[in-house]
């Protein structure tokens, strides 16, 4: 396991259950626009304050903000397609 994975690793280990779903989602979904983002995270997943939720996985490294849409992070992308491909 490279350094890169291992730190990654240990990013996702520290995650609160509603960044976990939060993740999952992006994992899911790739890219997502910012509204439909935030309304489908509070209406059908049920987080309170998805903006908040995303800033902080943004700041981790999962997730990446782009003009207008949110993206799952490329190294997050990289190390999930080294362990199954998507």
């Amino acid at each position: 396991m490279s350094a890169d994975h291992s730190k990654l690793k240990e990013i996702l280990n520290t995650l609160t259950k509603e960044e976990s779903i939060v993740l999952n989602y992006f994992v899911r979904y790739r890219s997502v626009g910012e509204l439909i983002a935030l309304r489908e995270l509070k209406a059908l997943y049920g987080i309170q304050e998805p903006s908040k939720i995303i800033s902080k996985l943004v700041y981790k490294g999962l997730v990446e903000r782009g003009i207008g849409c949110y993206n799952i992070s490329v190294n997050l992308l990289k190390a999930l397609k080294s362990v199954r491909p998507l």
